[in-house]
């Protein structure tokens, strides 16, 4: 049960941040579309937005995760679904729940070592942040994206008549 609490709320912040980020995305491109004809350009604008866009990727693969629908063994799943095996395919969910965790904990520790990279290399990018603030995006997105896992892979509650 806390398990589901927390997945949920977990998704809730994803959800709300996702929307957030996205008004921004727009606001901002839209206001400096207008800005430009009056003359006025910020240099900061596009390239925060794009950093907004891979925030919002990563936003959007969590949910996807959140869903299960990060990675499907389609075949298997209808022939399991027709034969009437719940619990074979519940195993096989599981299972690739489980390694869909793996390969994100090892993706998450990868980021954080090129996050380390480039706090040590790395230089001052727009309005005075440095670039490994930027790139903070993507340990921050592989680590959501596991914990999320972590969370389907330990709820053991029925999802049935849910959605």
């Amino acid at each position: 049960m806390i398990i589901r609490k927390t997945a949920n709320l977990l998704d809730s912040a994803v959800k709300k941040s996702l929307v957030l980020i996205v008004f921004g995305m727009l606001g901002f491109s839209v206001s400096n579309v207008v800005l430009r004809w009056f003359g006025i350009s910020y240099a900061w604008i596009e390239p925060l937005v794009r950093h907004m866009v891979f925030a919002t990727a990563f936003l959007g693969a969590t949910l996807a995760t959140a869903a299960s629908k990060h990675i499907a063994i389609e075949i298997f799943h209808k022939i399991l679904e027709t034969k009437g095996s719940k619990k074979n395919l519940f195993l096989l969910q599981k299972l690739a729940t489980a390694l869909t965790a793996i390969v994100l904990f090892f993706l998450a520790n990868s980021g954080y070592e090129f996050f380390s990279v480039e706090q040590k290399y790395g230089a001052e990018s727009f309005l005075g942040l440095h670039t490994s603030t930027l790139v903070l995006i993507i340990p921050i997105g592989f680590s959501l994206m596991f914990l999320r896992a972590i969370l389907d892979l330990l709820d053991f509650s029925s999802k049935e008549g849910e959605e």
